[in-house]
């Protein structure tokens, strides 16, 4: 299968490719916004001599400009999206450069098409403390209630669906948890935020839904070579820690720091008040913890793992020594 990448150069892009080639891709082209790094190229097509590896840049902004991109290739798996900066960037980078991407896809056309979504696509704020979140549980129908980033990534799977819908390409679905590696970030806002010199400890006993960028990346060419058509998987590793558990360990390992833990009923009562205040002052703090928020990512939940061992897919890097990796390197990042 000659698979096209989106989003080579990215954080979970790169390691993706390294497991599609291990995986048995037969042929690789990466896309990169820039003109593609031939060092890199070189090196992945070192990884396997038999394998074709080439470089495509485009701006999956610029529409009608991708024909020649996704011309040849089997599948494409798309990983590029908006994850940070102003609201009106994440949702052109998510959403319209993906229907930019599908239109190119679908007039090739191209046989099979692999969507990295997110959980922020589902609908949590209705789940019970303690409920199982897995690939049937629904999705938001709008996600404006999640922010600019929920709200970008459910448009783009719907786009996603309503194209296959109309064109019938085989479609695979996959939604990780939180993605982390010694590249990534320090601490995800699920468990909890750094403000006026104290880290406000959020997610407590919640069980923190991470993923290796390791075995994020086995998941997604696991998924790609080998799950069936209209396949949804939840990307989460096993043995995971609570957002306390994690967060300790980041203090005594990286960096010690004040922290003030904040109980959920606490945080969900302030979330009410604060939604109140941005009502009644028309908009002077912005109103980013909303009881809907709350509800949604601090509510302790399971989460489950079971379709993609269905598929083959077992965690190649524990998650004891994922974590001591992660947190090792950052340490050392700060000397």
């Amino acid at each position: 299968m000659k698979v096209l990448l989106t989003g080579a150069g990215g954080f979970l892009g790169k390691r993706i490719a390294l497991s599609l080639i291990d995986k048995g891709a037969t042929g690789l082209r990466l896309h990169y916004r820039q003109k593609p790094p031939d060092a890199t190229l070189t090196a992945l097509a070192a990884r396997a001599p038999n394998l074709v590896v080439e470089g495509a840049a485009a701006n999956l902004l610029a529409r009608g400009s991708l024909d020649s991109m996704v011309q040849g290739v089997d599948c494409i798996v798309h990983a590029a999206a908006g994850m940070r900066g102003a609201a009106a960037d994440m949702f052109a980078n998510s959403v319209i450069g993906t229907r930019n991407l599908l239109e190119a896809a679908c007039a090739a056309p191209v046989r099979r098409i692999v969507l990295i979504s997110s959980f922020a696509v589902y609908r949590t704020e209705p789940l019970d403390k303690g409920a199982l979140l897995g690939e049937t549980t629904p999705t938001e129908e709008v996600g404006a209630n999640k922010g600019p980033y929920g709200y970008a990534k459910t448009r783009q799977e719907q786009l996603f669906l309503e194209f296959q819908r109309e064109h019938g390409f085989e479609s695979v679905i996959l939604r990780p948890g939180v993605i982390y590696g010694p590249a990534s970030s320090a601490l995800s806002p699920r468990v909890g935020i750094n403000a006026m010199g104290l880290f406000f400890s959020l997610g407590g006993s919640a069980t923190l839904p991470l993923t290796y960028v390791d075995n994020c990346a086995d998941a997604v060419a696991q998924a790609t070579l080998s799950a069936p058509p209209g396949s949804v998987f939840n990307v989460v590793d096993d043995d995971l820690p609570s957002c306390r558990e994690y967060l300790n360990l980041y203090r005594r390992q990286v960096r010690a720091m004040k922290t003030l833990p904040i109980p959920y009923w606490m945080l969900l009562q302030g979330s009410r008040l604060l939604e109140r205040y941005h009502r009644v002052s028309k908009g002077q703090l912005p109103a980013v913890f909303t009881p809907y928020v709350v509800r949604s990512m601090y509510r302790p939940l399971r989460y489950d793992n079971a379709a993609l061992k269905a598929i083959g897919w077992r965690q190649g890097v524990a998650t004891a020594q994922a974590i001591e990796l992660t947190l090792r390197t950052w340490r050392e990042q700060k000397t």
